[in-house]
């Protein structure tokens, strides 16, 4: 696997956003598939770099989707609920923080509720907080 180049990566994500049009891209996903095929075509990147760019550019489709409340619905595999992120479901990163609260405290309860708290809302499953004793 050759070495990927972050600074060009991140050029080509760039470049994508520029060229995208409000007017033609008005929506979430429209944005998204413009973007994501931007980065399919663009030469300058090597496959393993298009990959990173288009894993990039999905975390913040997530984000945004979940954060803005729209875009494109799938039923999870697991839950079978509907859910808006495309490379994991909210509800089964939700349920299962939930399901483990019982298994962790930092002895103060105002701190513990502010940590469950902050895991219920969060909106990507990689940027969580949590407690490390």
């Amino acid at each position: 696997m050759a070495a990927i180049r972050n600074e060009t990566v991140l050029a080509a994500i760039i470049r994508a956003s520029a060229l995208t049009d409000p007017n033609i891209h008005n929506d979430i996903t429209k944005l998204y598939e413009f973007r994501k095929q931007t980065l399919l075509d663009d030469e300058s990147l090597t496959a393993d770099e298009r990959t990173e760019a288009i894993k990039k550019l999905t975390i913040n489709y997530d984000h945004n989707k979940l954060l803005f409340n729209e875009g494109t619905k799938r039923r999870c595999e697991n839950c079978s609920l509907e859910c808006l992120a495309t490379s994991y479901c909210e509800h089964c990163v939700r349920n299962y923080l939930k399901n483990n609260f019982s298994n962790w405290t930092s002895g103060n309860s105002d701190i513990d509720d502010l940590i469950k708290e902050c895991q219920i809302k969060s909106f990507r499953p990689d940027k969580l907080i949590e407690w490390i004793p």
